[in-house]
């Protein structure tokens, strides 16, 4: 999945968060590898969305904001979340479904 596009949907989760939300979605994720308390502290969304794309993957940082946002009991956003990557995901089969078709044509 393109990087660009798993950062707006990563945004967009983010940003339904209420500021104690969020603050709790960064405790959670500074006991991922790569994360430090200092690295969260005075960021916001974008920026927590930042530093995640800068040191994991994005289909990592993906799951593991669904998982983050489960684990607060966000499942709305959590679904939400999932079902643009699987929208994302179908999309891209089929895209490349046809173009491969279409060379058979």
């Amino acid at each position: 999945m393109e990087k660009a596009s798993v950062s707006k949907q990563l945004l967009s989760a983010l940003d339904e968060l209420v500021t104690d939300e969020l603050k709790r979605f960064k405790w959670h994720l500074k006991s991922h590898e790569g994360f430090s308390a200092a690295d969260l502290e005075n960021a916001d969304a974008p920026d927590t969305v930042d530093l995640m794309m800068k040191r994991i993957r994005p289909e990592e940082a993906k799951k593991i904001t669904v998982d983050i946002l489960r684990e607060m009991n966000l499942n709305q956003v959590a679904e939400e979340l999932e079902n643009k990557h699987k929208q994302d995901t179908s999309t891209n089969i089929d895209l490349w479904t046809r173009n491969n078709l279409l060379q058979y044509l």
